[in-house]
């Protein structure tokens, strides 16, 4: 069976969740009989760069301009590559940025609906290129059943043309850890925050409630890593708050980040919508305690294995901080752990993966 695989992400990220899910899926695929050609004709991801036993079709550059000339002669190499490779299914890891019909079956994986849900924070409109491509896509791949209901309710789609495949964690089993000490930055104690900050992640709600409550910011630290550098604006506001030398930006390789979780005092997640929430399953892989605003994606797949704070809500954040770190009560269900991590692995995510491409080749 051979197929085809793309993921215009590796484009645009150097990491990401996206790329992350894509690697690990990878990786898991590559010990199927399976003949597999990966297309990314230029690309700086190093989750992609590490990827072995795969043939690809492309090149790495660790450092590029973001400039349209570079986008449209990958997308163009791209079109070439789908066009004239010999493939039974073709598979986007993501949408891609052109709706050519290249009378294979296809499958995408859909992430999430934010750019849907929250079209007012973005320039681009999405929906209708998506919708095009959509009508031109046999099979839909969401990362969980609240992804689906989502995706389903926006463009009409009959659900027996979509399935769920989460997330899983292994990824980090074999990773080193560091000494974190000889960072000076983080010899204080830390909260954790992963990833980006703006619009729906909703950062500032995490700054305004450290900032309102001394029993905490006076002791700890919060650091961020990844996601975007800190802005003027958000420097400006951090300043204003009076917490601009208690929070942390750092990047880093994923030994550092596992270091993060398993030294830091609690991981905090402020989005207001997530698809899935990898960093949630890393944490609680790694007995890193956790808070996360309380959405609906978390609920239906964390349930009570985290704790949360009511959506939104300043005082309650502030309440279950205190709670969870200055009293210690940390109300987690250790037998929801044990079964979100046997229910969400990529070797699973795998395996599942790899019916869908049999049902659609006929094999």
């Amino acid at each position: 069976m051979q197929i085809l695989i793309h993921n215009s992400q590796y484009f645009h990220q150097k990491y990401g969740g996206v790329s992350r899910y894509s690697s690990c899926l990878l990786k898991n695929l590559a010990k199927k009989k399976l003949d597999i050609n990966l297309i990314a004709p230029i690309y700086k991801n190093r989750y992609l760069k590490d990827i072995k036993n795969i043939k690809k079709k492309g090149f790495y550059l660790p450092k590029y301009p973001n400039l349209k000339i570079l986008r449209v002669l990958n997308n163009r190499l791209i079109e070439l590559y789908k066009k004239n490779i010999k493939a039974d299914v073709i598979h986007d890891l993501y949408y891609p940025e052109n709706e050519k019909n290249y009378l294979k079956k296809k499958v995408i994986t859909i992430h999430d609906t934010i750019h849907e849900k929250f079209n007012h924070l973005y320039k681009d409109n999405y929906y209708e290129f998506r919708k095009k491509i959509i009508e031109k896509t046999d099979k839909f791949i969401c990362v969980s059943e609240n992804t689906r209901q989502d995706f389903i309710e926006y463009y009409k789609i009959n659900e027996d043309r979509t399935c769920v495949i989460t997330h899983g964690y292994e990824h980090l089993s074999d990773i080193e850890t560091i000494d974190i000490s000889k960072f000076e930055k983080l010899k204080k104690p830390f909260l954790l925050y992963v990833g980006g900050r703006l619009k729906y992640k909703n950062f500032k709600l995490l700054a305004e409630a450290f900032a309102k409550t001394n029993k905490i910011n006076e002791n700890f630290n919060i650091v961020c890593y990844g996601g975007e550098k800190f802005s003027n604006e958000e420097f400006s506001y951090f300043k204003k708050l009076g917490i601009e030398k208690k929070i942390i930006k750092l990047n880093g390789s994923d030994s550092l980040l596992k270091s993060l979780y398993i030294n830091c005092e609690l991981l905090i997640s402020t989005s207001e919508y997530e698809g899935f929430g990898i960093t949630i399953l890393e944490a609680i892989y790694l007995n890193c305690k956790v808070l996360s605003n309380e959405i609906n994606v978390f609920k239906n797949i964390y349930k009570d294995s985290i704790n949360y704070f009511r959506f939104n809500n300043l005082d309650h954040l502030i309440y279950q901080l205190e709670n969870i770190i200055i009293k210690r009560k940390n109300n987690i269900n250790q037998i929801d752990i044990n079964q979100i991590l046997l229910n969400n692995n990529w070797e699973s995510s795998g395996n599942k993966t790899y019916e869908i491409y049999k049902s659609l080749a006929n094999v």
